[in-house]
């Protein structure tokens, strides 16, 4: 599929069929994640979930963290979908007292600016190979104290889960995308 295609037909999939992509396909979006432009100082880690009870693990926590009295806002299953794959980004972050070259800060700052380059390049080659993918970040706010649902889904420890996407076949039909320029305003400095 031509670049452009890719763009205007990837969109956010909130329902999917039983069909399990291939281990190619799934191996091709782990490229595309490796090859995104990032910081080569973070420490990244990358678990493909395709384990039904370790999913389910997670939503039963992000349903628990979502209806617990803190959270503004109830919400309820499904947290992925019903998708046969979860892709989990996680990272570790930097300690003040780490040796590093730069600013702890900076370096835990920066770590987002990786995050979202590695989603949308595994986005777009999902998009490219013919499957539907969602950012997914429910489940991954759920996870953060809870280190057997991290365990779970093979997050080593030390590490936070991030973001995530998850990926499979829809039979779903969307419209191919246009620009919207009312979505994000757009300052020119000439």
């Amino acid at each position: 599929m031509e670049f452009e295609k890719v763009l205007t037909h990837r969109v956010s999939t909130r329902k999917y069929n039983d069909k399990m992509p291939d281990d190619a396909a799934i191996n091709k979006i782990i490229d595309a994640a490796l090859l995104a432009p990032i910081v080569r100082m973070h420490k990244l880690h990358l678990s493909v979930v395709t384990d039904k009870a370790a999913m389910e693990k997670a939503e039963d926590a992000a349903e628990k963290f979502f209806d617990s009295p803190e959270m503004p806002v109830k919400m309820r299953r499904p947290f992925l979908y019903g998708a046969p794959v979860w892709i989990i980004l996680a990272g570790k972050k930097y300690g003040e007292a780490e040796n590093v070259n730069v600013n702890a800060k900076l370096m835990n700052d920066n770590l987002f600016w990786n995050v979202g380059s590695i989603i949308e390049n595994m986005e777009l080659q999902a998009t490219a190979l013919g499957l539907a993918s969602c950012g997914i970040n429910t489940a991954v706010v759920a996870m953060k104290d809870r280190p057997d649902v991290r365990q779970a889904v093979g997050i080593p420890d030390g590490y936070d889960a991030l973001a995530s996407v998850i990926i499979g076949y829809s039979d779903t039909a969307y419209p191919e995308r246009t620009v919207k320029p009312e979505l994000i305003p757009v300052s020119y400095v000439k």
